[in-house]
């Protein structure tokens, strides 16, 4: 029996998700089927609100030496064929097999590991091994290997071949028929040989008849085997003064049901500004709503923004009262000074670009797992719970505890800024590119307040990196640009580990004045030139679907499990600039450079 950590049963070895482990393959199991008198629920009632949830409960966890009697997460073999590494006969474990130990080759008693391929329905999502037995008996050469059904096969090696998939072969050890890997991963290599998908996830009872959806075969290691769907959210205090929901004063104006019924009608026009007026509200706002029609329960974007606009009004609290801690034990802020007492050029023009910054001395992260797609991100979304309804709905989640530092921009700057010609010709060309990829609509829309902050995040945590004791996997980011209810411009860079390791201080101590101002002065002199460079700068597209520009692993890329985008809608030159392009940042790289040029050479 194997451990992971709790935060992993989330993800990435949540449910439906593939776990290798000293050898063995298995896969998490719904929800449904956990122990739930062992969970523990995690209160967090504002996110619990907008998932639409009765509760979160953190999946159980288990003492350092289990036994077969201990409750946790049930993780089932998959796949379930093996092969001995010593004789190569290949065996199907059966659910009735296992014995809590390793299997073992019931010929030579040799060590059994996991075959290398599994299949996945790229609509539905559901998973099966391949059907190997059909597979070795579908060229045969005669009647008798036509006929054949037996289950006794062996893995080979192919002498004289390629190193390719086309000298591994699978053969019947009864009627000698046999097939090599060489067409097993190309498009439609099952159905030619008429299988059909199982029609459930490998620890439920198949149905062939029910579903009849592309298979689609992949290594079992591959990443979108299991791509879940999350949504991550810091645990704040209720605001003290209530936040005004301006969308749902519109709905509720009296005129609202005459505009929604003819947003683009001739009286249009009028109710909107009718509407705008009466409420002191935006009339790009109004028609934003009116256009929408309904509200955006279910949209995850639309979830995401609303969690993020939340947080952004709980920092903000801070402000009111500087230098002062405020907020509840696991949220506890409080603001700080930029930079205490200009001492050069460079420093003034920084801190003319930079709004304010709020310490994060506590926080507290919950992740929430709603379920996981295969294949691809189009795909059906499979819910974590696939056991029968009826009862009252939850969701597993993890907690986190860490600690932060939160920057905002000049919100006059940058909302001038962010107007340029050239700023918006070089979003508009990210933001094409995310409405037309396959995962975009996983992202918010890529503005250019978005792209600069999302990219200071990433030029941050890099040299935040080597000063504030964490590495640069542990940090992460949290975005605040959305501009539909209120002015947000800020990122927060934080930490967050399953104890008190994320809220050991050295990052909070980092965002204290000066040391803040000189780090952002060298993360965005480095930024200023990349090894890449002139190529990097000068692209035209980077990364999936082209929906990077100047950005790439030299200045710009961060771990995977920093970034909340996926390290996409990245551009530097947004934020240093170059000949064409007016970056947010750079008169203050011109002044920091200028105040080095000035300095006495030795």
């Amino acid at each position: 029996m194997r451990i992971t950590r709790l935060s992993q049963t989330v993800t990435p070895f949540g449910v439906g998700a593939v776990l290798d482990v000293l050898g063995e393959s298995l896969m998490a199991a719904d929800i449904s089927r956990w122990p739930i008198d062992e969970t523990r629920r995690i209160v967090s009632r504002r996110l619990e609100e907008r998932l639409g949830v009765a509760e979160l409960r953190r999946p159980p966890s288990v003492p350092s030496y289990p036994s077969k009697h201990t409750p946790g997460v049930l993780y089932e073999r998959f796949p379930s064929w093996l092969f001995c590494q010593d004789c190569r006969r290949m065996h199907r474990v059966r659910h009735h097999d296992e014995t809590g130990e390793p299997p073992r080759c019931k010929h030579c008693q040799g060590p059994m590991v996991p075959m290398r391929f599994v299949v996945v329905g790229a609509e539905r999502g559901h998973a099966m091994d391949v059907p190997w037995v059909h597979w070795a008996h579908s060229e045969p050469d005669d009647e008798a290997q036509k006929r054949c059904k037996a289950q006794d096969l062996l893995f080979l090696t192919r002498p004289g071949r390629s190193e390719g998939l086309s000298s591994l072969v699978v053969r019947c050890t009864a009627c000698t028929a046999e097939r090599d890997l060489g067409d097993l991963t190309t498009r439609g290599a099952l159905s030619r040989i008429n299988v059909r998908c199982s029609g459930s996830q490998p620890w439920q009872r198949p149905d062939f008849t029910s579903c009849d959806e592309r298979l689609e075969v992949l290594q079992r290691g591959a990443t979108n085997v299991t791509l879940s769907e999350t949504t991550t959210a810091l645990d704040i205090p209720e605001p003290s003064i209530p936040v005004r929901d301006e969308e749902a004063e519109i709905r509720q104006h009296r005129n609202f049901e005459d505009l929604r019924s003819a947003p683009t009608g001739p009286y249009a026009e009028m109710f909107i500004k009718l509407i705008s007026e009466n409420l002191n509200v935006s009339v790009e706002l109004v028609r934003r709503v009116a256009s929408a029609g309904t509200s955006d329960v279910g949209n995850p974007n639309a979830e995401r923004e609303g969690l993020l606009t939340d947080e952004w009004h709980a920092f903000r609290q801070a402000l009111e009262t500087p230098g002062e801690k405020v907020g509840i034990p696991t949220f506890l802020i409080s603001s700080t000074p930029f930079i205490d007492a200009v001492t050069n050029t460079a420093e003034q023009t920084l801190a003319s670009l930079v709004g304010h910054v709020v310490l994060a001395h506590k926080i507290r992260e919950i992740r929430v797992l709603h379920g996981f797609r295969r294949y691809d991100l189009q795909a059906d979304m499979v819910d974590v719970d696939l056991g029968p309804r009826g009862r009252s709905r939850w969701l597993p989640a993890v907690e986190s505890f860490g600690e932060g530092v939160l920057l905002t921009l000049n919100e006059e700057r940058l909302a001038a800024w962010e107007q340029l010609e050239a700023v918006t010709d070089r979003a508009r060309l990210l933001e094409g590119r995310r409405r037309g990829s396959p995962i975009g609509s996983r992202f918010a829309v890529a503005s250019p307040r978005m792209i600069v902050l999302h990219t200071l995040g990433h030029v941050l945590m890099r040299q935040l990196a080597f000063s504030c004791g964490y590495s640069a996997a542990s940090l992460r980011e949290r975005v605040y640009a959305s501009t539909d209810k209120s002015a947000e411009c800020g990122v927060l860079v934080y930490t967050a580990a399953g104890d008190a390791e994320g809220t050991l201080g050295g990052l909070v101590r980092q965002g204290e004045a000066p040391r803040l101002a000189r780090t952002l002065l060298a993360a965005l002199e480095n930024a200023a030139w990349c090894s890449s460079d002139p190529l990097c700068r000068e692209s035209r597209g980077q990364g999936l679907g082209s929906m990077n520009l100047a950005a790439c692993h030299s200045c710009a890329l961060v771990a995977e499990t920093s970034c909340e985008r996926g390290n996409l809608l990245l551009d530097r030159v947004l934020l240093i600039g170059d000949s064409a392009t007016p970056g947010y940042f750079r008169e203050a790289i011109a002044a920091a450079q200028s105040a080095a040029a000035a300095l006495p050479v030795d």
